[in-house]
C-alpha cells in the first residue's frame, strides 16, 4: 500500500468520456452521490449532485470525478502555458508503448500538446508525450524504452503514478512538502538533456532559460503516489490565477495516520499553511472518513484523510 497520494478528485463536464477512457483500461466503476456536506467540502455548487468513483485494476489508485456543468470555470485554462506555474499540472500514467497511447488517447477525446519524445533522464531511456482534453486536464503518457520496468505490470497503460505541479520558487515548494511529510529523492538542476526541452515546450529558449529545476518527492522515496515539482527559474512567469472550485485536476488525497497529530503540526507550522478545510469527520464518495485539506505555496490542492 503506498503512502503517496492515492486519490485523485477530478472536477469534469466530460465525465461519460472521462469513466469511459478508464473503462476501457479495465478500471471499476462506482457512481455515488454527493451530499451538501460533501459539496462544501470540495467547495462545489449546488448543482453538483454525483461522483464516479474509478479504480484502478492492480494498484492502490483512484480517480474521484466530480460531475460538474459545461460552464464552470477552468482551473488551467487551455491555453496556458506548461511552465505557468498554478495548482496541479499533469498526471502521469505510464505505457507499454507510446505510438498505441496516441491513437488510444486520441480516440477518447485527448488532443495532442506535443508527439511522443525520445530522451534520456539519468540512466533511463524513456518517450513521453502530453495529451490535454477539454476540462484542461494534461496527461503526461510515459514508454520506459530501457532499462526495462522491474516489478511493474499493467495492461497497456498503467495506474496515475506521479502528479506534475509548476511552481515559482522550488526551495519554498520542496520546504513545504517536506512539512507535510513527503521526502525528496529526486533532485535534478540543469538543462533537460537530449530532446528534454521538447517535453516543457522550451526548445526554442536559450540555454540559460531553459535551465530546470526538478524534485519528485514521496513519504517512502517511491514512484508510486510520488509529487513532482518543476520550475524554470530563469524566465519570468506569471501565475495561473486561483479558482477554488473549477474544471480540471482539483485534489490530491493522501491517507494518513494519527490524523489528528498531522493536522496540530501544520496548523502550528512556522510555513504558515492554508487550511482550506478543517479536520473533521466526512462521508467523501460514500466513506466516512476523518480528513481535511490544506493548499500548495502555489495553490495545488491536497486532501489529508484517515483511512
Amino acid at each position: 500500500m503506498r503512502t503517496g497520494f492515492t486519490t485523485l478528485v477530478i472536477a469534469s463536464s466530460k465525465t461519460e468520456q472521462l469513466t469511459h477512457f478508464y473503462l476501457e483500461l479495465g478500471w471499476q466503476l462506482e457512481t455515488v452521490q454527493i451530499g451538501s456536506d460533501e459539496r462544501k467540502f470540495w467547495g462545489a455548487p449546488a448543482s453538483t449532485e454525483r461522483a464516479h468513483l474509478l479504480t484502478a485494476p492492480n494498484a492502490d489508485c483512484e480517480i474521484l470525478i466530480l460531475d460538474v456543468v459545461d460552464d464552470t470555470p477552468l482551473l488551467r485554462p487551455l491555453d496556458a502555458p506548461l511552465i505557468a506555474p498554478g495548482g496541479i499540472f499533469d498526471i502521469n500514467m505510464r505505457t507499454e508503448k507510446a505510438e498505441f497511447a496516441v491513437d488510444f488517447l486520441q480516440n477518447q477525446g485527448w488532443r495532442l500538446l506535443m508527439p511522443p519524445i525520445p530522451w534520456q533522464f539519468g540512466a533511463n531511456s524513456v518517450k513521453e508525450f502530453l495529451a490535454i482534453q477539454d476540462d484542461g486536464i494534461v496527461l503526461a503518457v510515459m514508454e520506459r524504452v530501457s532499462p526495462p520496468l522491474e516489478g511493474i505490470t499493467f495492461d497497456r497503460m498503467s495506474e496515475v503514478f506521479n502528479s506534475t505541479q509548476m511552481v515559482q520558487d522550488i526551495e519554498r515548494s520542496t520546504a513545504f512538502y517536506e512539512e507535510i511529510g513527503f521526502e525528496k529523492f529526486v533532485d535534478f538542476r540543469g538543462n533537460m538533456p537530449g530532446e528534454g526541452a521538447r517535453v516543457l515546450d522550451l526548445q526554442d529558449c536559450s540555454p540559460e532559460e531553459s535551465e530546470v529545476c526538478l524534485t519528485i518527492s514521496h513519504p517512502e522515496q517511491k514512484m508510486e503516489g510520488s509529487i513532482e515539482l518543476i520550475s524554470v527559474p530563469n524566465i519570468e512567469r506569471r501565475s495561473l490565477d486561483r479558482h477554488e472550485f473549477g474544471r480540471g485536476l482539483l485534489a490530491l488525497r493522501i491517507p494518513t495516520t494519527h490524523i489528528q497529530t498531522l493536522y496540530d503540526k501544520i496548523t502550528s507550522s512556522p510555513l504558515d499553511i492554508p487550511i482550506v478545510a478543517t479536520l473533521q469527520d466526512r462521508t467523501i464518495a460514500g466513506r466516512r472518513q476523518a480528513c481535511f485539506a490544506v493548499l500548495s505555496p502555489d495553490g495545488a490542492r491536497l486532501d489529508f484523510y484517515e483511512r
